[in-house]
């Protein structure tokens, strides 16, 4: 089999055999076009998969991570200090600029939890005058922010827009 470049010189080897004419060759037709060649990545792999979704307008699996991490890094503010803000800033400034899905991710996301901070506040301030109402509004308001920054956090990686509700936006 190592004799034949191609199938059209096996058929043209096989129908001199045969004693027919020889169907004619691509080069000695005037109006033969030239072959396609395709020179992008391999089908299958992760860049092709990544072209192909960026050119169908969907999120690629780098995108959904990121707006994933955008959303739970929040959660580090339980350890660190203003992390709940700074955590999310930060991805988002790291991946804004190459995705739309992680900037309107981002900006949901830092949209909350300056929210979140703002409420927050205002129930601190409010124990000084309520007392027990004020401290179960802010165990509610942080129960509400861990299911809310969680739940968005799988939207987005699978790649769904996720929204917060009772969130002022400061970033349009």
């Amino acid at each position: 089999m190592g004799r034949f470049q191609s199938k059209e010189d096996y058929e043209r080897w096989r129908a001199t055999q045969r004693g027919a004419e020889a169907p004619p060759s691509p080069s000695d037709a005037g109006s033969a076009q030239a072959e396609q060649v395709y020179d992008g990545p391999a089908p299958g792999s992760s860049e092709f998969v990544d072209r192909s979704l960026r050119h169908a307008g969907l999120a690629t699996d780098r995108e959904k991570n990121l707006a994933m991490l955008v959303h739970l890094i929040a959660l580090s503010g339980v350890i660190v200090p203003f992390g709940h803000i700074l955590g999310p800033v930060i991805v988002w400034m790291i991946g804004k600029g190459d995705s739309d899905f992680v900037n309107e991710h981002g900006k949901a996301s830092i949209n909350f939890q300056l929210s979140f901070t703002i409420f927050f506040v205002i129930s601190v301030v409010l124990i000084l005058l309520i007392g027990p109402i004020a401290i179960a509004m802010i165990a509610g308001l942080v129960l509400y922010a861990v299911v809310m920054i969680i739940v968005n956090g799988v939207k987005a990686h699978n790649g769904e827009d996720g929204e917060y509700s009772f969130t002022v936006k400061f970033l349009s």
